[in-house]
């Protein structure tokens, strides 16, 4: 059997790929700058709460304000865990940890635009495949993020993250109650830069990586028509046992 060659990156894709790499030093010196005012500001404000005479409407601001930094701190945490792990990594990857991990990625942000994201993932079974971990997380974040981007300006807006284990197969689907996918571009939904959003909003990237990803691992990435709103499953064949 011949083997293909790789092509060789042209000049336009070198400079998007040092584009990329300088964007992740700056925003990991960033993150660096306010991971340490974080720590500042939690500080502070724990000790603040230990004042005497202060009243409660002050002691429970400050307690927000600590609650809150945490989460801000825990989200960057996760942001530059995920940037620092290599996407040539491969081997035994628990899909429920994974996407466990792209959920508590996105929570957020999705509180903050007035969303809600549901995963309550089975608890035993067979949810183990062989690839990599970092690239399986880019694919189930690609799907709540695109699953965001359906749902803007919405106020009842809301995602769920589900896992199903049929025989020899992982699955997990995400799907939101938006307003679905038009029929229109359904067929070219997982093309490159095919969107149905404002270019500002997505690059329409994001579910041609995913498909692209689960091919990689041997599955699949479709668009499950279940009534409203749309829905995405990502299939992936189980781990061999044994």
């Amino acid at each position: 059997m011949a083997t293909q060659t790789p092509e060789r990156p042209g000049p336009d894709d070198l400079v998007t790929l040092n584009r990329a790499a300088t964007v992740t030093r700056l925003v990991s010196g960033v993150f660096h700058e306010l991971n340490n005012a974080l720590q500042v500001i939690g500080g502070t404000a724990e000790l603040l709460q230990d004042m005497p005479g202060l009243p409660d409407t002050v002691i429970k601001g400050l307690q927000r304000i600590h609650g809150q930094n945490a989460r801000a701190a825990s989200a960057i945490s996760e942001v530059m865990t995920f940037a620092r792990q290599r996407t040539d990594a491969r081997g035994r990857v628990n899909v429920r940890d994974v996407a466990t991990r792209a959920v508590g990625l996105r929570s957020y942000a999705i509180s903050r635009s007035r969303l809600a994201i549901a995963f309550n993932p089975p608890t035993d079974g067979q949810v183990s495949v062989d690839g990599s971990a970092t690239l399986l997380q880019q694919a189930v974040l690609n799907l709540i993020v695109n699953a965001e981007q359906a749902l803007a300006g919405r106020s009842d807006g809301s995602i769920h993250v589900a896992m199903e284990l049929p025989q020899g197969w992982v699955v997990l689907r995400v799907s939101d109650n938006g307003p679905g996918v038009d029929p229109a571009v359904a067929d070219r939904m997982f093309e490159p830069f095919v969107t149905t959003k404002a270019r500002e909003e997505a690059s329409g990237l994001g579910l041609a990586v995913a498909r692209q990803i689960a091919e990689r691992h041997g599955g699949t990435l479709t668009l499950d028509v279940r009534g409203a709103g749309a829905c995405f499953a990502l299939r992936l064949p189980a781990a061999q046992t044994g």
